[in-house]
C-alpha cells in the first residue's frame, strides 16, 4: 500500500511534464519558425536569422521605446522601495505606484511614437497589431463598466431577479462564438438609420473609426460575462459590515461604493480587466465578421494571409501578442500577490470562483 502510495505521485507528476510539454511544443515552434532564415513560416529552412524582425520592426524606433520603457520602470520600483520606508507616506499611493509607473510608460512611448505606429516598418501588420490593441482596449474598458458593476449588484442586491440574470450570464458564456459573430453582423446595418447611435458605428467619432467602435461593442460580450462572474465571486466572499458600518455613520450610497466596496474589488477589477484583454486581443471570428477597412485586427489579417505562402513575420506578430499576453497576466499576478493573496486566491481570482 505505501508503494502505490509513493508511486501515485511520481506518476502524476510525470503526467503533468507530458501535458505541459504537449502544450508548449507548438508554441517553442513559433518562437523558433519567426527566425526562419527563408521565406515560409511553415518550412523550416536550417538556419535561423533576425531579418523578419528586423523587416516588422523599425530598430532604432523600437529598441528607444524600450530603453525608455525599462528606465521609467525601474525609477517606478525604486520610488516605491523608497516610499515603503517612509512612515508618513500613505500605503494605498505606495501601492499604486507599480500600476502607475507602467501605465505613464506606455502613454510616454505612445506620444513619442505616434501612438506605436512609427516602430513598424511592414505599415500592412503593424495597423493590424495597433488595431488589435485598440480593440482589445476599448472593449475592455466596457466589459469592466459593465461587468465590474453586474458582479457588485449580484453579489450585494440579491433577489429573484438575480436567478435570470446569471442565467443570461451563462448563457453568454456557452452560446458559440459564430453565433454572436452573425447576429452582430445582421445587427450593427439595422441601427445605422439610427440618430446619433447610427453614426458612431458607421462613420465613427474622433480618430476611431466605425469600424473600431463595432469591434469594441462585439469584442466585449464575452468579456463581460467573464469580468462579471470574478468581481461576484470576490464580494460574495466578504462581509458587508463594513459598508453598513459606513452608512450607519451617514456616509451616503456613493461615497461608501467609493471608499469601501470599491477598494476591495479593486483586484478583482484588475483581474478581469486582464484577462478581458488577454481574450479580446486574439478574438477572430467576431472580428471576422464585424471588421472594416481600417479596422482590420492581426487575427483577421493573419486568416487572410492564409491563401497564400505565410511568412515568418506573422509569426513574429504572434509572438509579440503571446508576450504582451503574459506580460499582463504576469503583472495581474504581481498585483495581486503585493495585495497580500495566496497562491489559491490568485488562481480563484483568475477563474473566477
Amino acid at each position: 500500500m505505501r508503494k502505490k502510495i509513493e508511486v501515485l505521485p511520481k506518476l502524476l507528476s510525470a503526467w503533468t511534464v507530458l501535458v505541459l510539454v504537449f502544450l508548449f511544443i507548438p508554441i517553442s515552434l513559433v518562437f523558433l519558425h519567426s527566425f526562419n532564415y527563408g521565406g515560409s513560416f511553415t518550412i523550416w529552412s536550417g538556419r535561423a536569422s533576425t531579418k523578419w524582425w528586423g523587416e516588422l520592426f523599425n530598430g532604432g524606433v523600437m529598441y528607444g521605446v524600450l530603453i525608455r520603457f525599462a528606465v521609467v520602470v525601474v525609477a517606478g520600483v525604486v520610488f516605491a522601495r523608497i516610499t515603503k520606508r517612509r512612515e508618513n507616506f500613505s500605503k494605498r499611493v505606495s501601492s499604486l505606484i507599480l500600476p502607475l509607473t507602467f501605465v505613464f510608460a506606455i502613454v510616454l512611448n505612445g506620444l513619442m511614437t505616434e501612438w506605436y505606429r512609427t516602430i513598424f516598418d511592414f505599415a500592412g501588420i503593424g495597423d493590424s497589431i495597433r488595431n488589435s490593441f485598440i480593440a482589445a482596449f476599448g472593449a475592455t474598458v466596457i466589459a469592466v463598466l459593465i461587468g465590474g458593476m453586474s458582479g457588485v449588484a449580484l453579489a450585494r442586491r440579491p433577489g429573484g431577479w438575480t436567478k435570470f440574470f446569471m442565467a443570461t450570464v451563462f448563457l453568454i458564456l456557452v452560446t458559440p462564438e459564430i453565433m454572436d459573430a452573425i447576429a452582430l453582423a445582421t445587427w450593427f446595418p439595422r441601427i445605422k438609420a439610427i440618430p446619433v447611435i447610427g453614426i458612431i458605428f458607421s462613420s465613427g467619432w474622433g480618430p476611431f473609426n466605425g469600424g473600431i467602435n463595432k469591434l469594441w461593442v462585439g469584442q466585449s460580450l464575452y468579456s463581460s460575462a467573464v469580468v462579471t462572474l470574478i468581481v461576484r465571486a470576490r464580494l460574495s466572499g466578504l462581509d458587508e459590515a463594513l459598508e453598513e458600518a459606513a452608512a450607519d455613520l451617514g456616509a451616503p450610497p456613493g461615497r461608501a461604493f467609493r471608499q469601501i466596496t470599491l477598494p476591495l474589488i479593486a483586484s478583482a477589477m484588475v483581474a478581469g480587466a486582464l484577462l478581458s484583454f488577454a481574450l479580446c486581443l486574439d478574438n477572430a471570428v467576431i472580428s471576422t465578421l464585424i471588421s472594416e477597412a481600417g479596422s482590420t485586427t492581426f487575427p483577421v489579417a493573419l486568416l487572410g494571409a492564409t491563401r497564400s505562402t505565410i511568412k515568418p513575420f506573422w509569426g513574429v506578430g504572434a509572438v509579440l501578442l503571446f508576450i504582451v499576453t503574459l506580460g499582463a497576466l504576469w503583472f495581474l499576478a504581481v498585483i495581486l500577490r503585493r495585495g497580500g493573496d495566496s497562491a489559491s486566491k490568485i488562481a480563484a481570482t483568475f477563474t473566477g470562483s
